[in-house]
Formats: C-alpha cells, structure tokens, sequence
C-alpha cells in the first residue's frame, strides 16, 4: 500500500469532516489546538493505545491532530448552573436564550451541533428558528415546534408550559402536543394536558424585575444587557439617571420604559445589538 497515498486520503476525509462542522469564529484556533495537545498529553493508557494505533496505520501526526481536533468539536460541551438565590440566562450558541431557575442546571454542545440541552431543575426558553430543538430531562423530553416554552423536570414529574408556538412533550412513551396557554403534567401515577391563564405570557423567574432610584444610565443599562444577553451601545455623552420600576420579560418594552422616560430614542442595529441616543 502507498503510505503517501494513505495518509493523503485519510487527511482529505479529516478535513471535509472539520469542513462540515461551523466552528464558532470567536474561538481562538491556537487556544483549542493547545487544549486537544494537552489533552493528548494526559491521556491514560487507552488513549495513547489509540493514539499508537493512528501511528500503526500510518497516519500522518497531522491527521491524527486533525482526528482528534475534530472530535473535540463534535464532543466538547457548556455546562451552566444558577445558584441556589439567582436566576441565570445565557444566550446559547444558536442564539436562543435560555432562563435557569436557582438551583437548576443546563448543559449542551459547545459548538451546537446538534440543538439538545440537558436539564435539571427549571428553565424558561426562547428559541430561535433552525432544524429541531430538544430539551432532556431524566423524566422526559420536549421537542420544540415553537419558539417560548417551560420545562421543569424534578424527581419523577416533569412539567411543561407553552407560551408561544407548539412543543411536543415525551412521557412514559406517549406524547403530548402543546399549544399556546396549554401546559402539561406527569408523574408517577398520572399525566395530562390542561390550560391555564394565557394572560400569563411568561414564568416569574423568567421577568427583569428591578427597582431603581436616581440610577446611572449606565448601570440600568448594564443589568439589562446581562438578563437580556445583549449588546447596548449608549451614545457618548448621555449622563442621565433614572428612576422607576421596570418588570417584564420582554426586551423591547424594558427599552421603551427606560428611554420613554428619559426622552431618549432606541434602534436595533440587529437582533442583539442596540443603540441609545437622543433624539
């Protein structure tokens, strides 16, 4: 067998395999080849049996980095957790944004291959339009066919609201579909589907809720930005205060109550990115 020719092939196919996987650009290259080096390093016997194996075989050193570049990006994962007196929201890699109850936890793809969270404990989702979503919990799963929904999954029960658009619900091998202001409810020895107050759009810990007194523009900006994960740019010069009650679940009314009374105007530059300026 030609070794060239070999090892030609198998670099071909790590690439058009690294080719079909959309790696976040932010990512630091060097960073991530220096994490899969170190993690080479510490591999246990098994790995470096593996790694003896790839050299056997005549794999060139750069496809076995390549190999193994590659199965980092299809396997490293995020895991995010609210302690027990916060709420966390983080903006995932598809851009969907997520709500954890205190004392809850969430983990998924780093590089969001495939659109699938883990979760234990309570959270809020807003999801973005793509190719399927599932939420997983140890009592069952939510497929998203829409885009604002709650899942809580604690010790045997698993519970499930939809605000907006639909979700299927998987419990004990049947399944549910929920619309808006139908919720669902399972345990060890019941499961059904009923409504509830469609007035309400969106779960407590999911709302921004605060109170401000004479506060920096500046610093009621910033809480907002962090619940909302987004990105404001304040027109320099703009040194007002502000003070009121602001509570809502949604970005855009938390802009209107702060700016309306400031007399100051707003414009998304693009899904999350805003400016402030006056008018």
């Amino acid at each position: 067998m030609d070794k060239n020719k070999n090892n030609q092939s198998i670099s071909e196919k790590a690439d058009m395999l690294i080719s079909q996987y959309h790696v976040n650009p932010n990512v630091d290259k060097e960073e991530v080849l220096g994490t899969v080096l170190n993690k080479i390093e510490r591999k246990e016997t098994k790995s470096v049996r593996q790694i003896n194996w790839f050299r056997a075989a005549g794999i060139s050193a750069a496809a076995t980095v390549a190999v193994l570049l590659a199965f980092y990006f299809f396997t490293a994962t995020i895991a995010i957790s609210a302690g027990d007196s916060k709420i966390l929201t983080y903006r995932m890699p598809d851009d969907s944004r997520i709500v954890l109850r205190s004392g809850s936890n969430a983990e998924f793809g780093k590089y969001f291959r495939k659109r699938q969270v883990a979760l234990e404990g309570e959270a809020y989702f807003e999801v973005e339009k793509g190719d399927g979503f599932v939420v997983k919990t140890d009592n069952g799963i939510v497929r998203v066919l829409g885009t604002r929904f709650l899942v809580s999954g604690k010790n045997s029960r698993l519970n499930v609201k939809c605000y907006q658009g639909k979700v299927e619900t998987e419990f004990e091998n049947k399944s549910w579909i929920l619309e808006p202001g139908t919720q669902f409810a399972g345990d060890e020895s019941t499961a059904n589907k009923s409504r509830f107050d469609e007035s309400v759009q969106f779960p407590d810990f999911a709302l921004f809720s605060k109170n401000f007194t004479s506060a920096p523009l500046t610093e009621v900006v910033q809480r907002i930005e962090d619940f909302f994960k987004v990105q404001i740019n304040l027109q320099p010069g703009i040194t007002k205060t502000f003070s009121g009650s602001i509570q809502t679940a949604n970005l855009e009314s938390a802009l209107q109550i702060v700016c309306e009374s400031l007399r100051l105007n707003y414009e998304f530059e693009d899904d999350y990115r805003i400016k402030i300026f006056n008018y």
